[in-house]
């Protein structure tokens, strides 16, 4: 009986870890839906036959259409306006443009783009405000403490991130509808060596 009750736990514990796999696969499965389709055309029948599961098992691992939403929203958000090249250190270019490259290239495109339509249907729809509101004040905040660390007095950081950020927004949002790259990354390059030229008188 000692050995059945040491192994226990241990079984316990491996359902435990297959269910959040099992899981985290779903969640990835609907995200690469929602970003191919967008969130409209997003039903858990459809992203059950696009994951290759039942109906069933999406219900039993998020219960309803709008908590797997909810999660959805939740990491596109997370993932839009982010760059793998800022875990490694220093990227080239500086920040600002390992974030530009990262947003306009075609994985990260497509999740910008919905990350836009997200925030354009959170003007009428309070959850996905919500959702957008904390995704603004993360993305915010790090920005603030980066510019803190180059130099930016700490009473300009909020306002300052909030402009890189807003135009940053702005700008891939104008690339993607006009498709004008060139008029908008010239746009791009002038903002980022106008954002160097301030950092430089920072640290004079």
């Amino acid at each position: 009986m000692a050995g059945t009750q040491d192994e226990g736990p241990e079984r316990v514990d491996g359902r435990r870890l297959r269910y959040r796999h099992r899981r985290e696969e779903l969640l990835q499965a609907a995200t690469e839906h929602a970003v191919r389709h967008g969130l409209g055309q997003l039903s858990l029948r459809r992203v059950a036959e696009s994951a290759g599961v039942g109906h069933a098992a999406l219900l039993h691992h998020f219960g309803t259409r709008e908590q797997l939403v909810s999660e959805i929203v939740e990491r596109v958000l997370d993932r839009a306006f982010t760059a793998p090249e800022l875990l490694d250190g220093d990227p080239p270019g500086g920040p600002l443009r390992a974030l530009w490259r990262h947003a306009t290239a075609e994985r990260g495109e497509a999740h910008v783009r919905l990350f836009l339509a997200i925030t354009g249907a959170a003007l009428h729809d309070e959850a996905l405000a919500g959702a957008v509101r904390r995704s603004v004040r993360e993305r915010t905040g790090m920005l603030e403490a980066g510019l803190v660390r180059e130099g930016c007095p700490p009473e300009q950081a909020a306002a300052t991130a909030t402009l890189v950020l807003g135009t940053m927004r702005g700008l891939v949002l104008d690339r993607l509808v006009t498709g004008d790259t060139a008029r908008v990354d010239a746009a791009f390059e002038a903002f980022v060596q106008g954002v160097e030229q301030q950092r430089e008188r920072w640290t004079t």
